[in-house]
């Protein structure tokens, strides 16, 4: 069934519409977070502005849509045709296995500056190969300290973070499935706004003069820390208890343990967030290696995290920088083949009826 112009142009409209609204929403936020009171006049100009901008976009493209769909729907025969002709194949050509080309091309693209980093990280001593590199790293009381500060920082995240994710992803899933547009937008604005608006933001929120001073002592800080990294792995621990819970029958477990008298904490203790542990953990590792690596936020908050450490180590030194590398590197490789691993106990059939 082919739409109609008018529809082509009402729909872009209010897709067009609606992203810009949630941008200069975001725009507007960032703009009155980080401006003194005497310059909010001259921002809202700018915003004004900006909303011109955008009506003029918007409507641009919903013009522009209908005639470019006319177009593709005009060359779509020609291009179908085209594509079912056969191609002219010369057998030296046809001969060379050229899906094992492309996958040895792709795998030297990572394989070969992984070995080069190795080889750099080895030759700390001229003329031969030597560990002094990763003995340094591994010996220096700074990577101990916070190596360790960000595990525990990690694991708070974790902790934090499937204290709001599941039950949030249960209730929207059973109850409210209306509300998943919506969950699922607001999960993925961390992917949007960058770090360094994010802890600005916080900065400007909870510093000292704030009605909350969470930045005025180290544990307040930290706090903050925790919970900035929840934000900054919420797509991806709510995407994988998302799907942990699409694999299950949320509404037949539910009912089947009401009907036992178990209550609502009963019943996503004991029922759901057993038979979505696999996801949570595949989520939790995500987390892990996101927080390990982190660096804007941890600097700019002042903390002794991993992240400030090894640019710290990059700015003065030549060999051990490329020893962390390879460290932060099998770290993260660790994380994913544990989530690989995970994967071969999760439910293997789904259950959704949606």
């Amino acid at each position: 069934m082919t739409r109609s112009p008018t529809a082509i142009m009402a729909s872009t409209f209010r897709l067009t519409l609606g992203l810009a609204v949630a941008l200069l929403v975001v725009d507007a936020l960032f703009r009155l977070l980080t401006s003194n009171l005497d310059a909010i006049p001259g921002q809202l100009s700018a915003l004004l502005w900006d909303i011109a901008y955008v009506g003029i976009a918007a409507v641009a493209l919903s013009i522009l849509s209908p005639l470019l769909t006319a177009a593709w729907q005009a060359l779509q025969p020609t291009a179908q045709s085209l594509w079912a002709a056969p191609l002219p194949i010369r057998r030296g050509f046809s001969r060379i296995p050229w899906p094992w080309v492309v996958f040895l091309i792709g795998a030297a693209y990572f394989i070969i500056p992984l070995a080069a980093t190795v080889d750099f990280s080895l030759k700390i001593r001229r003329g031969t190969y030597s560990l002094d590199a990763y003995t340094s790293v591994f010996s220096d009381p700074r990577f101990q300290a916070t190596f360790t500060y960000s595990l525990l920082v990690g694991l708070a995240t974790i902790v934090v973070g499937i204290l709001i994710v599941v039950p949030a992803a249960y209730i929207v899933r059973l109850r409210l499935p209306g509300l998943r547009p919506f969950i699922e937008f607001v999960t993925l604005l961390p992917l949007i706004i960058p770090a360094i608006v994010l802890v600005f933001g916080y900065i400007r929120l909870f510093n000292t003069s704030s009605v909350l001073p969470l930045t005025g002592s180290a544990i307040g800080t930290n706090l903050l820390l925790i919970l900035a990294y929840v934000a900054l792995a919420l797509p991806y621990m709510y995407r994988a208890v998302d799907t942990g819970l699409r694999t299950i029958d949320v509404g037949t477990l539910t009912e089947a343990a009401t009907i036992l008298g178990a209550n609502q904490f009963t019943i996503l203790a004991r029922v759901i967030f057993p038979n979505i542990i696999v996801a949570v953990l595949s989520g939790a590792f995500l987390s892990l290696a996101i927080v390990i690596g982190e660096f804007t936020i941890a600097s700019l908050l002042n903390r002794p995290a991993f992240g400030p450490y090894m640019q710290n180590i990059g700015a003065n030194r030549a060999y051990e920088p490329a020893a962390l590398s390879i460290i932060s590197f099998v770290f993260t490789w660790l994380a994913m083949g544990m989530i690989q691993l995970l994967a071969r106990f999760a439910p293997k059939t789904s259950a959704r009826t949606d």
